[in-house]
């Protein structure tokens, strides 16, 4: 905490200190590798003995551009190592960050146990002096209230004055998680100036577009929130605007093109959504219920949202009637199981859900991802082939929901060859209307009448 900003204006002198990086996930492990990248000694924490294991022997245990590069080179540097012993990594550290996962559970309320595990791990061998920065996505005061109580309980030690806690979630998208880290402006609250000041410092070394301060960490907490679930109702409304031009006979993506030449018009694309964002606004309603506001519109545009994988299996209803085939006992090639296109990421993909709902409707399912082998596929449950080809081979409806590049380059005439019938529902907007009615597909689009 006596850190100044003369202390860390160079690469040689960062070397003095050590950062712990509690959670070696998609977002951990890039933050742990830039930090490395500014001089500082890094230590990964995490309880997953193969990704430490992978870490330490210079290899990259997440698909994510760019970060095996530099797990390399600061591992070999001595630079960067990982444990899986937490209170080890945070005895020897000057600053802690912790970036664990809060997801929620089936009741759609926040679970906050995987924080609390790292809370009470980091708070058994903090030291004082130390700076413990929250990064994890959670809800307005959790922080104050919930964080702040595990670190003081485990370690006997007062926040504000014997260590200093800050809040600077972490914004960033998977396929660019180190650009994003470092280029978009950090948002950081502390709860106390000096907190919040050496949490800056600290900050500043990785981020080129600086630091944006907040005035309490409920604020950080919630701007967090408010621009996933900003995101999340303007998906919202385009799913509506989408279902309406099916229904109206009028191409959405040609209103999408349109619309958005107004510099005030930012329609988005729509489709299913995944990721984190679905995940995120419960988070907002469930401290919102405790104080006793109604935050309808976020909850409507969750309801909207969700609602998407229903209609995509209408969608394939009506392209199957139009080969005079009914849903159970079709046979659906379903293609893309990560969360976006062009990365490999499964985690927080709604094709899981989709599948599942095909196959209670008596639906036959195969699937293929370029990003995945067989065997990753069918460990995730998901039924698979070996190749595209295969899974495609004697399909009645192929079912495109991850727009990945590699599936902008297929060709509808192979694909009809090898298809019992030529039915495509096209979730992503990849495949040219004009190229299928030319090749006698029918194409039936998300948001096109």
């Amino acid at each position: 905490m006596e850190i100044d900003e003369e202390t860390l204006n160079s690469p040689e002198i960062r070397r003095k200190y050590t950062i712990c990086v509690v959670g070696c996930g998609r977002m951990g492990l890039p933050t742990a590798c830039l930090f490395a990248e500014a001089g500082f000694k890094v230590i990964g924490a995490d309880k997953n003995r193969k990704i430490v294991e992978l870490i330490n022997g210079g290899k990259n245990p997440l698909p994510e551009p760019g970060v095996e590069e530099l797990i390399s080179k600061h591992v070999r540097d001595k630079r960067l190592a990982a444990t899986t012993n937490t209170g080890e990594a945070v005895a020897q550290s000057d600053v802690i960050i912790i970036v664990v996962d809060t997801p929620i559970d089936k009741k759609m309320l926040p679970d906050y146990s995987r924080l609390e595990a790292a809370c009470k791990d980091v708070g058994k061998k903090l030291k004082k002096g130390s700076l413990v920065i929250i990064a994890s996505t959670v809800g307005p005061g959790i922080t104050e209230s919930l964080v702040k109580g595990w670190l003081e309980n485990s370690s006997g030690l007062k926040a504000g004055t014997d260590f200093g806690l800050a809040y600077s979630p972490t914004r960033a998208t998977a396929g660019r998680t180190l650009y994003d880290i470092s280029h978009y402006a950090r948002l950081i609250a502390g709860i106390d100036e000096k907190s919040l000041k050496v949490a800056s410092l600290v900050f500043k070394t990785i981020v080129t577009s600086g630091v944006v301060p907040l005035s309490s960490i409920k604020a950080a907490e919630t701007v967090k929130l408010f621009q996933n679930i900003y995101r999340d109702v303007n998906l919202a409304l385009t799913n509506e605007f989408a279902i309406f031009c099916e229904k109206a006979g009028v191409n959405y993506m040609e209103v999408y093109e349109a619309a958005n030449t107004d510099p005030y018009c930012h329609f988005l694309l729509p489709g299913i959504v995944s990721g984190h964002i679905p995940k995120d606004p419960y988070l907002l309603l469930k401290e919102a219920e405790d104080l006793g506001v109604k935050l309808r519109i976020t909850k409507l545009a969750r309801k909207v949202n969700e609602s998407m994988v229903n209609h995509a299996i209408k969608l394939i209803r009506k392209a199957l009637r139009r080969h005079g085939k009914p849903l159970r006992g079709a046979k659906i090639a379903v293609l893309g199981v990560s969360y976006k296109a062009n990365v490999k990421e499964p985690k927080g993909s709604r094709t899981s859900k989709l599948v599942k709902l095909l196959q209670l409707k008596g639906a036959k399912v195969k699937v293929h991802d370029p990003f995945f082998n067989k065997k990753e596929l069918s460990e995730l449950g998901y039924p698979a082939e070996n190749s595209l080809e295969k899974t495609i081979k004697g399909a009645d409806c192929l079912l495109i929901v991850v727009g990945h590049n590699q599936f902008k380059k297929l060709s509808l005439k192979r694909i009809k060859a090898l298809m019992r019938h030529s039915a495509i529902v096209d979730l992503s907007h990849i495949i040219n209307p004009k190229e299928a009615e030319k090749e006698k597909v029918t194409l039936i689009n998300l948001g096109r009448g």
